[in-house]
């Protein structure tokens, strides 16, 4: 069961448009609140985001509408910034492993109730910090889309060589990921 939560977890890109509650997104958190957290000190502040004017806001200063020319009306019904406080004193290798699970559990809850994500770590994040009038006391550390897609993303094993992502059959976004056997180095 988790091995295909873990493979159903694609990062998706478009969305259909649908409406993202805070009650969900609440759920959300309530799942990240349980990741674990370096010496356990739970520095990771979450800001909830489903205003659509907004969410048009943010939109446009992420890499969805240049990159991967994803049209206004397919934008994210919400998103979550994580946020920490700017003098964390917290070495980044501590900071990045607890902001890897956190975004681990959020995408992974966020999947099992029917709902798709994209962490946007390719967005201006001193524009976002003014539209969300983020304090200059904070940090934000990630940005996550969550919504509602009918994008189709497989996956495709290969060996070695080129991961790049591709367009397969005209819309359905393909991933390749390196084997099990590709993976490991050494068993010992």
């Amino acid at each position: 069961m988790f091995s295909e939560l873990v493979k159903k977890n694609r990062s998706k890109r478009i969305y259909n448009g649908s409406d993202v509650s805070f009650s969900l997104l609440k759920e959300l958190i309530e799942d990240c609140r349980f990741s674990a957290s370096t010496i356990n000190r739970q520095d990771i502040r979450y800001i909830l985001i489903n205003n659509e004017q907004i969410c048009s806001d943010i939109f446009n200063i992420t890499n969805l509408p240049s990159t991967h020319k994803v049209d206004i009306k397919n934008k994210p019904g919400a998103f979550v910034v994580m946020i920490v406080e700017r003098n964390i004193n917290l070495p980044d290798t501590f900071l990045y492993y607890n902001i890897g699970l956190a975004t681990a559990n959020l995408t992974l809850s966020a999947t099992s109730k029917g709902y798709n994500c994209v962490t946007l770590l390719s967005t201006n994040l001193e524009k976002l910090a003014h539209i969300i009038s983020l304090g200059k006391d904070k940090k934000i550390v990630t940005v996550i889309a969550v919504g509602k897609s009918d994008q189709v993303v497989i996956t495709e094993d290969v060996s070695g060589g080129d991961v790049s992502y591709y367009k397969k059959d005209g819309n359905i976004h393909v991933v390749p990921k390196l084997t099990t056997e590709a993976l490991i180095s050494q068993e010992i």
